[in-house]
């Protein structure tokens, strides 16, 4: 960190530069919604951080504390956004010193992973974050879903209906990257006492726009809003899950529920969903890209769990030129019951940059990083290393974007 810059938490004062710098860097907020705007950011102060030259707020971001799924284990990550410079500052390296200051803070408090919503993957993959695929979003016309509207049986239910619940985190559980929305850690209530980052799925996407209900079904769930009449109206699917084939079935079939009353459907799927790598070249829209980094490569690993019988122990050399704790050589055991991290010397098994390593837990085949040269050594190794979260794929829905 350069001695001219200093990076702290933000305090209620600090309010007013940074509204100064979000309406530089997003247009936003507009005078008539500061009250609210200030509101929220008040609420969020003990995840705000800012870059400070003397006096002067030059860069601001926010950290929010989120537990995820990674190969079917529970851990706690580190969700950046609203990533904003000042326009007289900006070049001078300000984000980066910031970003990093965010890393050696998550660092401290023993969490393994960050994620965030670029607005350039480029400027954020020279810090070590790697853009992974998180799902497909189709628009198709409903003669699209392999789905008979007279198959199954549904009915609405409210936010707060157990079967939602428990059908979603049998889902997440089942991929990586994908948030627990059941954290007992989170605070946020709506009036009615119910975790917001379920109750903000019913609120309309925008001033006008049709409210969304929960329907359920066997082993499955969706919240659907419908937008318009006829051949014009979309169904739009803001989530949807299942806890089976069977549920899959059925959600789908829900959805076919509507063809008639709007002439297409919106939906979000995992991108190795069958329907969603059959129709992805004609129907796919544009889904704003995710990356996710490790922050600390102890934390990070140590929860993640080898398929395979006994215990296999490799070397790995990691590159990290953003957070120097990663970088140097570690022997890794991999067990059934977690993987043992601990500093090592001699030749490694594998050397790799700390992207490339998010990649590999990520789905990205072995071989492939070799063949780009961004891993280098045994591929046994890294097939040991891919295994770890081999079988729970990334997903991480638009629902719960942040």
């Amino acid at each position: 960190m350069t001695s001219s810059l200093r990076v702290r938490r933000l305090q209620p004062d600090d309010l007013d530069p940074l509204i100064r710098i979000r309406r530089a860097s997003f247009g936003s907020p507009s005078a008539s919604d500061l009250p609210r705007v200030r509101a929220i950011f008040e609420g969020r102060l003990p995840h705000l951080r800012g870059a400070w030259v003397e006096d002067r707020l030059v860069a601001a971001c926010t950290w929010y504390p989120k537990v995820g799924w990674i190969g079917g284990q529970s851990v706690n990550t580190g969700a950046l956004a609203s990533v904003v410079s000042a326009p007289e500052a900006r070049r001078r390296g300000h984000v980066r010193t910031l970003i990093q200051a965010g890393l050696e803070e998550l660092h401290e408090h023993q969490v393994g992973w960050s994620g965030e919503h670029p607005f350039d993957p480029v400027f954020y993959e020279r810090m070590g974050y790697r853009s992974i695929p998180t799902s497909t979003l189709l628009r198709l016309p409903f003669a699209r879903l392999p789905a008979s509207a007279s198959r199954t049986t549904f009915a609405p239910v409210g936010i707060e209906d157990a079967h939602l619940h428990a059908t979603y985190r049998a889902f997440a559980a089942s991929r990586s990257f994908t948030f627990d929305r059941d954290d007992p850690t989170f605070v946020e209530r709506d009036d009615a006492g119910i975790d917001a980052r379920w109750s903000d799925l019913l609120d309309p996407p925008a001033s006008g726009a049709p409210a969304a209900v929960p329907y359920a079904c066997e082993d499955g769930y969706a919240i659907v809003a419908v937008d318009g009449h006829g051949s014009d109206g979309i169904l739009h699917v803001i989530d949807a899950t299942w806890s089976s084939p069977a549920g899959r079935r059925n959600v789908l079939d829900m959805l076919r529920v509507w063809e008639g009353q709007a002439g297409s459907v919106q939906l979000e799927l995992p991108t190795d969903d069958p329907l969603a790598l059959r129709e992805a070249s004609a129907y796919a829209r544009h889904r704003a890209p995710y990356q996710i980094r490790i922050v600390s490569v102890v934390p990070a690993l140590a929860p993640l769990c080898s398929p395979s019988d006994g215990a296999a122990t490799w070397r790995l050399r990691l590159v990290d030129p953003l957070a120097p704790w990663n970088a140097g050589s570690w022997r890794l055991t991999l067990g059934k019951d977690g993987t043992e991290v601990t500093p090592t010397t001699g030749a490694p098994d594998v050397t790799m940059a700390v992207g490339a390593l998010a990649a590999l837990l990520s789905g990205v085949a072995p071989a492939t990083l070799l063949a780009t040269g961004e891993a280098e050594g045994s591929l046994e190794a890294l097939h040991a290393l891919h295994a770890l979260t081999r079988d729970q794929p990334p997903y991480l829905g638009l629902a719960d974007y942040f």
